[in-house]
C-alpha cells in the first residue's frame, strides 16, 4: 500500500465507511475505490472492512490495525513534505518572514509591494497569523524572521531583538456610544460594556486579559475575533467596545466611529527579532537591516508632521 492508498483508506473510514461519499472527497471514482479495497484484502490475504447486504459495515480488527499505522505514515510523511518545501526554501534563498495580521496590515501593507518592486531577486515568503502562532513557529525555526508584539518572551541570548514602533491599546466604539464623549478612559469604564478583542492566538489578548485583571475589571460580555475590520463593525449601532491597537484608526471611516484613548494606556510595541546566528545569508541580512530602519511614526509625531519612515534604496551587497 503506498501514500496515495493509505489516503484513500483514510478517507473510507472518514466517510463512515461511504464509499460514495469518500470518492467525491478525493475526485475518483466509486469503483476505483472498491477496486483498491478488493485488490489489496485479496493481494495481502486480509480483510479490512465487515460487510453486510454487499456494502462495508465497519472495520475488521486487522483493519483498524492498519487504519492507525496508516494515518501515522500520512501525516509523518505531510510533516516530511512541510520539512522539504522549508529547507528548499531556505537553500533557494527565500526569507521568511513571520508577523501578526494586524501589523502586515497596519504597517507593511505600502512596505512589502514596493520591496517586492525594488528588489525582485529577493524572495520573501509572508507567514501572517495570530502573534502566538508567529512565536511557535519562530522558536522552532520555521521562520527567519519574526515581528513580534511584546512582550516577546525570547531569551536575549538565542535571539537579536529591536523595538521599531510603540503604540498603545484604545477603545473603538460607536459615535453615539454613551463613553464617545470622554476624553480619556478609565479601565473601570469598561465594566458596564460588552468588549471584543483579538482571540487566543494573538499576544493582545493576554496583554488585554491581564491588564482587566490587575485593574480587578469584572467584563459584562467579552467576545473574541481574529478579525479587527470585523470587531470595529461590530461597534456601530450598539453598545459594544472593541480594544484593539491604536494603528487601526488609520483604517477606518472616522465619521462612523469613535476612537478614545485609556488614560492608563497599555503599550502595544513591535519588536523585530531574529536568533543569533555565526553565519547569516545576505539576502537575510539586508531584508532586517532594511525593517530595522523602517519607522513607524507614533500618532505624535505625525500631528508634528514627522514622517521617519525609511526608504528601499539601498542595493544589496
Amino acid at each position: 500500500m503506498d501514500i496515495i492508498q493509505m489516503s484513500y483508506l483514510i478517507n473510507i473510514v472518514d466517510s463512515s465507511c461511504n464509499l460514495s461519499l469518500a470518492a467525491k472527497k478525493i475526485h475518483i471514482s466509486q469503483s476505483a475505490l472498491s477496486q483498491f479495497i478488493t485488490h489489496f484484502e485479496a493481494s495481502e490475504g486480509i480483510q479490512l472492512f465487515n460487510r453486510k447486504n454487499g456494502r462495508l459495515d465497519g472495520m475488521t480488527e486487522a483493519g483498524r490495525m492498519v487504519y492507525r499505522f496508516a494515518t501515522e505514515i500520512v501525516a509523518k510523511y505531510e510533516e516530511m513534505q512541510n520539512v522539504i518545501q522549508k529547507e528548499a526554501a531556505k537553500q533557494q534563498g527565500t526569507i521568511r518572514l513571520g508577523l501578526p495580521s494586524i501589523i502586515l496590515r497596519a504597517y507593511f501593507s505600502h512596505l512589502l509591494p514596493k520591496f517586492y518592486v525594488n528588489y525582485p531577486t529577493i524572495n520573501i515568503e509572508i507567514l501572517e497569523g495570530g502573534g502566538l502562532e508567529i512565536w511557535k513557529k519562530f522558536v522552532h525555526n520555521e521562520l527567519n524572521i519574526a515581528l513580534l508584539v511584546e512582550p516577546t518572551n525570547l531569551d536575549s541570548k538565542k535571539y537579536e531583538q529591536h523595538l521599531i514602533h510603540k503604540d498603545e491599546y484604545v477603545a473603538f466604539m460607536d459615535k453615539d456610544h454613551p463613553l464617545a464623549s470622554k476624553e480619556y478612559l478609565e479601565w473601570s469604564d469598561l465594566q458596564d460594556y460588552p468588549i471584543t478583542t483579538f482571540n487566543q492566538n494573538f499576544t493582545s489578548y493576554s496583554n488585554i486579559m491581564q491588564k482587566l485583571k490587575d485593574e480587578n475589571i469584572d467584563i459584562q460580555r467579552l467576545h473574541h475575533s481574529s478579525s479587527w475590520d470585523y470587531m470595529v463593525a461590530a461597534t456601530a449601532g450598539n453598545d459594544i467596545v472593541s480594544v484593539l491597537p491604536n494603528s487601526v484608526e488609520e483604517l477606518i471611516d472616522e465619521s462612523q466611529f469613535r476612537v478614545v484613548h485609556f488614560r492608563d494606556a497599555l503599550p502595544f510595541n513591535i519588536w523585530l527579532c531574529r536568533p543569533h546566528r555565526k553565519r547569516v545569508g545576505e539576502a537575510e541580512n539586508f531584508i532586517y537591516e532594511e525593517i530595522l530602519k523602517f519607522h513607524v511614526p507614533t500618532s505624535e509625531e505625525q500631528t508634528g508632521g514627522c514622517n521617519c519612515m525609511s526608504s528601499l534604496n539601498v542595493p544589496v551587497g
